[in-house]
């Protein structure tokens, strides 16, 4: 166990949403989150899927409705760029700033 933050990377593509960018070995994502002791995730984030056939494999993989998800579709069909997200918790950068509890 560390006691220190920790970043991990790469996860099963399985566990992560239909969106992330499949990497080369078609097992893992491009994703990452940094988890900190006591707190847990502080932050994470990812690359999204910017290639559409992957991307209809992949909702078809996870049993998903293409048709329901036609928006997020056309945002691929008309033109995107390879591009990436992220997130933090402000509670708990406040909490790791400072040192408070929950």
């Amino acid at each position: 166990i560390s006691r220190k933050p920790v970043v991990v990377r790469d996860y099963p593509k399985g566990c992560k949403a239909f969106y992330m960018r499949c990497n080369q070995d078609d097992r893992t994502v491009a994703a990452m989150d940094v988890l900190v002791p006591v707190i847990g995730e502080l932050m994470g984030g990812s690359q999204r899927e910017e290639r559409l056939d992957v991307l209809d494999n992949r909702i078809t993989e996870m049993g998903m409705e293409a048709e329901s998800l036609w928006w997020y579709r056309d945002l691929r069909r008309f033109g995107t760029a390879p591009h990436s997200g992220f997130g933090v918790g402000f509670e708990r950068l406040v909490m790791f700033a400072t040192g408070v509890e929950n």
